[in-house]
């Protein structure tokens, strides 16, 4: 009967390890379609000769490969507690004991207070103490979140991002990484036209949305 109700337990715990997973997956899958936009938007911004609009293009392209890189990581971490957690009840199947497994724990903690699977992560802690899995909640936090960057490791990245994708076509351009966002070019004499007007709108509310999911995906 004990290890009936145990078993009806770790399916919880599977089901929500898979649909953590599945979260993951998709924040990984929206960040990607983001990264080639915007490179393609630091090329049109090169061949246009626009050096500012090319850095804010560069400085958005690093804050998404950073977001990728990170989201990347919680996904092994995710995938290493999948593995301990069945490993360990694999030995509670065999043993019928109840045996505290910290190090699960503190992976879960790490995971917990990420926007895109926060509840669900919180329900698999709860889960895992009623399998008998962990049995205590750990108070020391990972914090995931990224050191904030230095403007100077930010502008040399800027620099390798601009020359990697514009042939070093701003090798000679002032260093200063702007920080406000892009603004509309002054228009200059019968030089600027209808259609390349409306391709600077398109690409101010893409840059708009982009910034509203990077900050949806960093919510804590």
């Amino acid at each position: 009967m004990y290890l009936r109700i145990l078993t009806s337990q770790m399916r919880k715990v599977n089901l929500l390890l898979r649909k953590n997973k599945r979260e993951l997956d998709r924040s990984l899958g929206q960040l990607q379609p983001l990264k080639k936009k915007t490179e393609a938007l630091i090329k049109k911004s090169a061949k246009a000769g626009d050096a500012k609009s090319a850095k804010l293009y560069a400085r958005e392209l690093i804050h998404v490969n950073n977001q990728y890189k990170k989201l990347h990581l919680l996904k092994t971490r995710l995938e290493s507690i999948t593995m301990a957690v069945n490993e360990q009840w694999q030995m509670q199947k065999l043993t019928q004991s109840m045996q505290a497994l910290t190090g699960i724990m503190k992976d879960v903690n790490s995971l917990i207070h990420i926007g895109a699977i926060t509840s669900t992560m919180q329900e698999l802690s709860k889960e895992l103490m009623k399998a008998g899995i962990i049995n205590e909640m750990m108070d020391d936090m990972v914090d995931l979140e990224m050191d904030e960057e230095l403007e100077d490791e930010l502008q040399e990245e800027v620099n390798r991002i601009i020359q990697s994708l514009t042939e070093d076509k701003f090798s000679k351009i002032d260093s200063e990484v702007p920080s406000a966002r892009l603004q509309e070019p002054e228009p200059e004499p019968a030089e600027i036209s209808a259609p390349i007007e409306e391709d600077e709108y398109e690409d101010e509310q893409l840059i708009s949305q982009m910034q509203q999911r990077l900050r949806a995906l960093q919510e804590s």
